[in-house]
């Protein structure tokens, strides 16, 4: 059983954007059972699914907001340690993953889908054991 197959639909959010490639796509935001981490799922694939700790909340979070380019090291289930790029594309911001010549996606978003999308990742934070903002609920 993959880890992507365990779901905790705990705190579950949807935002859309454009997948560069292919047009229209929603991504999400996903608490980890563990609720150690949040799932970011680009195009809600688990092709392009890593995992942010709070750290890396925090970085994506940052970078969203600088609206500018940035790298930020995450984990991917099957492939280890990954770069997620945030970049400029046009008026919008976009986020990237290139894990090979063939398998690569990068979804903007305008700025309303951006705010939407860190109003969620801050959400997730707020979920996350350990996290300074974490309620126990």
């Amino acid at each position: 059983m993959s880890a992507h197959s365990r779901r905790s639909f705990t705190y579950y959010r949807r935002v859309t954007g454009e997948d560069l490639t292919t047009g229209h796509c929603t991504s999400q935001i996903e608490l980890t059972e563990d609720r150690r981490q949040v799932y970011l799922r680009l195009a809600s694939t688990a092709m392009f699914a890593v995992l942010l700790d709070a750290d890396a909340i925090g970085e994506v979070i940052e970078g969203l907001q600088a609206n500018d380019t940035r790298d930020v090291e995450v984990p991917h289930v099957e492939r280890g340690i990954v770069t997620l790029r945030i970049a400029p594309h046009r008026s919008r911001i976009s986020l990237g993953l290139f894990l090979s010549e063939d398998e690569n996606i990068q979804v903007a978003f305008s700025a309303e889908q951006r705010k939407e999308l860190v109003e969620h990742l801050l959400g997730g934070l707020a979920w996350l054991n350990g996290s300074s903002s974490s309620t126990d609920s």
